[in-house]
């Protein structure tokens, strides 16, 4: 019967006649593991030699022996895992994860409702001017002055954060209208319009329909897209539009992302965050450093040494539990030294 050591794998040649009842136990030579051997069911069973007596009596010796590979020296095997990252690496690492998630999430939601909110203050911004400039061409109109009808337009078209202003006949003809040049539009668009006067036809994309008294829409005007408004002047008298850049609203999103009041909530985020980073080292890290230096020191043999520990509860009762375990280990130290003595 070949047996095979489970540890070295060293191989033994056992007769099955000479295994005393169902199973057996010897050390190995080579390396003193316990092996076991069983004996095959339906083989005789007689009385074991001396050679496997010997091997018992060999594995009962080996039974009270510790397992050497249990018994490894833990200081060894604490230094062969290493010393870890310091607590206020993953402490520091939690908190950066955790402020990115948060943060994260909240300037998702919060440029998300603002291009929301500026989009709205848009739309009524454009309603707004086009009413005003509505009621001013109205009264031009009563009073037939074609250039007040321009200097209102104009006047329209000017404001900040506006793209152009322009007052349509009812024949589609421009009766007035003007292009902002600080809205961004392409230089050569510009020129154009200088040249052939305001394009019209633009504007038609969003023409009014039969019945209908205003309209909103996006367009693409001179490589700038443009929210565009239009207002009826009466049931035939016309039409008004008023832009303002879209992109602006971009702007002011970013703009607010970097106001002073964005700017003192992560400055205050980050305030709360050093504060928790210095209560931990104080509570926690420091009084660890502490009982690592009094444990080493006891260690090599101060047993006089007392352990005094601040910070955390916790660790208070930790440095308590060991003065206590000091305590006792400093007088079994002078009983059996007065016991040599």
């Amino acid at each position: 019967m070949l047996v095979i050591c489970e540890d070295c794998a060293k191989k033994y040649h056992i007769e099955e006649s000479r295994i005393k009842g169902q199973r057996a136990k010897f050390a190995c030579k080579a390396c003193g593991h316990i092996i076991v051997v069983e004996k095959p069911v339906g083989a005789d069973s007689p009385p074991a030699a001396a050679e496997l007596d010997a091997a018992a009596a060999k594995a009962g010796a080996a039974s009270v022996q510790p397992d050497r590979r249990k018994t490894a020296d833990p200081v060894a095997a604490a230094a062969a895992r290493g010393r870890g990252k310091p607590f206020l690496l993953w402490l520091m690492a939690a908190m950066a994860v955790g402020l990115l998630a948060v943060g994260g999430s909240f300037l998702h939601l919060y440029s998300r409702e603002l291009a929301t909110l500026l989009a709205q203050e848009r739309e009524l911004r454009s309603l707004a001017l086009a009413l005003s400039l509505k009621e001013a061409v109205k009264t031009s109109l009563l009073r037939q002055d074609s250039s007040l009808i321009t200097q209102e337009t104009e006047r329209a078209a000017l404001l900040p954060g506006m793209a152009y202003a322009a007052v349509i006949n009812e024949q589609g003809a421009a009766v007035a209208g003007l292009f902002n040049p600080q809205a961004g539009f392409d230089s050569r668009f510009i020129q154009q319009v200088k040249e052939k006067g305001f394009p019209v036809e633009v504007l038609a994309q969003n023409g009014l329909k039969a019945g209908a008294k205003e309209g909103s829409v996006l367009l693409s005007i001179g490589g700038l897209p443009v929210h565009d408004r239009v207002l009826a002047l009466g049931d035939a008298d016309g039409e008004i539009h008023i832009g303002i850049p879209a992109a602006g609203v971009g702007q002011m999103a970013r703009q607010a992302m970097l106001s002073q009041l964005f700017l003192v909530s992560a400055g205050l985020a980050l305030l709360v965050a050093g504060l928790i980073l210095f209560l931990a080292d104080w509570l926690v890290v420091r009084p660890a450093r502490t009982l690592t230096n009094i444990a080493n020191r006891i260690s090599l043999g101060e047993l006089d040494l007392a352990i005094t520990v601040e910070g955390s509860r916790e660790l208070r009762d930790l440095g308590a539990a060991l003065e206590r375990m000091r305590h006792s280990v400093r007088i079994a130290v002078e009983r059996l030294t007065a016991k040599r003595q």
